[in-house]
């Protein structure tokens, strides 16, 4: 796959010339025609499941969680891609504009710039995509498995996004995060803050990105996991004791 890019300035263009000839989508490459037809055939698995399913609860979690893990798995088996790669907004602009916007259209509107081109944290494709990365549990299974838990909401990943960093600092360490949270009986969750399931991920992110101003989570006494456990115990939870 040739990796191509557009500034701002030439995804506004793009992107206000697919709105005016809309449906139409944009001219591209032949070698992106494929990954198009990919793209928008994992769009169309995700939404059949969620159709087929009525136990569904969290739909557009449900769709951004889902798709995010096939692209993840899709993009990471493309000759050319790589974590460089996925570190370049200009990337996810190309894709967003020019490939798919069909796709993002149908998540989030045609009028929502920030989802396609404006807002590298917002850019759809690049937030669910990072927030699987920064997720990851060693396999497709093991990832699934923690993303799928009731916990986890579309502002988990809007939380996630804007509180953790984009040059491969502390991964484990955001891992290890994910899997602590998921791992918070519900009874637990719900005592622990409000109303809102997304208080205590909030507030655990919070700690985390004061913490890593002063402290490299890999020499923390117990590593990356104690690290995390350390984050939850200043929150109020102690996952030791659940």
């Amino acid at each position: 796959m040739e990796i191509k890019t557009l500034t701002r300035g030439q995804a506004q263009e793009a992107m206000q010339d697919w709105v005016n000839n809309y449906p139409k989508l944009p001219e591209i490459d032949s070698d992106y025609y494929q990954l198009r037809a990919d793209l928008q055939a994992i769009n169309n698995t995700v939404r059949e499941e969620i159709s087929n399913n009525t136990k569904i609860k969290r739909q557009d979690y449900y769709l951004d969680y889902r798709f995010g893990l096939l692209l993840y798995d899709y993009l990471n088996r493309q000759k050319g891609f790589s974590l460089r790669v996925a570190a370049n907004d200009g990337f996810w602009r190309f894709l967003s504009v020019q490939v798919v916007p069909d796709v993002v259209a149908q998540r989030w509107g045609k009028d929502n710039d920030s989802h396609f081109w404006s807002q590298p944290t917002r850019n759809w494709l690049r937030s669910v995509w990072w927030f699987v990365y920064l997720a990851w549990q060693g396999d497709l299974e093991s990832t699934e498995q923690i993303l799928s838990c009731s916990h986890f909401t579309t502002d988990t990943i809007l939380n996630f996004e804007e509180r953790t960093g984009r040059k491969g600092t502390h991964v484990e360490a955001y891992r290890e995060i994910i899997k602590c949270y998921a791992s918070v009986p519900s009874d637990v969750l719900k005592k622990s803050r409000g109303k809102n399931s997304d208080d205590l991920f909030r507030v655990v992110m919070k700690l985390n990105t004061a913490r890593m101003l002063v402290m490299d989570p890999t020499l923390y006494l117990g590593g990356e996991e104690a690290y995390a456990k350390s984050l939850f115990l200043d929150a109020g939870v102690d996952l030791d004791a659940t």
